[in-house]
C-alpha cells in the first residue's frame, strides 16, 4: 500500500466518524467546549468536551483497523473504512459502557471475607485464626 492509501483509508473512516455522530445525534453536530466542574472540595476545574470530534478520531481509528489486516484494493477499502468509521465509535462506546457495568456488577458479586483470632488455651503462645466468608446478604458460607 502507498501512502496515499492511508490518507484515503483515514479520510473515509473519519467521513463515517462525522457520519455516525449526525445520526447519533439527531442531525447536529456537537461542538466542542471547555466544561468547567465544580469539585466536591469546592474547587472548579476545566474539563474539555472536543464533540464531534470524537467520533471523527474513532472512525479514523476504526477505518484503519478495519481495512488493513484485510488488505483490500482501491476502491473495496473506501467502503469498508466508511462503514467502519460509521459503527466504530458506537461499538468502542457500547463495549466500555458494558465493560464498566461488568466490573460493577462483579464486585457486588465478591465475598466478605472475616478473620479472627482466637488465642489457644494448651499454649499461650500458639494462636489459632477462624475464618468466615459470607456474601453480600451476610449469609456465612464455609
Amino acid at each position: 500500500m502507498h501512502w496515499t492509501d492511508f490518507l484515503v483509508i483515514i479520510a473515509s473512516g473519519s467521513f463515517g466518524g462525522l457520519l455516525s455522530s449526525l445520526y447519533i445525534h439527531d442531525g447536529s453536530l456537537i461542538l466542542p467546549k471547555i466544561i468547567e466542574l465544580e469539585l466536591s472540595d469546592g474547587s472548579r476545574r476545566k474539563n474539555y468536551h472536543i464533540g464531534f470530534l470524537s467520533d471523527i478520531i474513532l472512525g479514523a481509528g476504526a477505518g484503519l483497523i478495519s481495512v488493513l489486516p484485510i488488505g483490500l484494493e482501491f476502491p473495496k477499502y473506501i467502503y469498508v473504512a466508511i462503514i467502519a468509521g460509521f459503527g466504530g465509535g458506537s461499538f468502542i462506546a457500547k463495549q466500555a459502557k458494558l465493560t464498566a457495568e461488568e466490573k460493577v456488577s462483579s464486585q457486588d458479586k465478591l465475598p466478605t471475607i472475616i478473620a479472627s483470632s482466637v488465642p489457644d488455651s494448651d499454649d499461650p503462645e500458639e494462636v489459632t485464626f477462624e475464618l468466615a466468608i459470607s456474601d453480600r446478604k451476610g449469609e456465612k458460607q464455609t
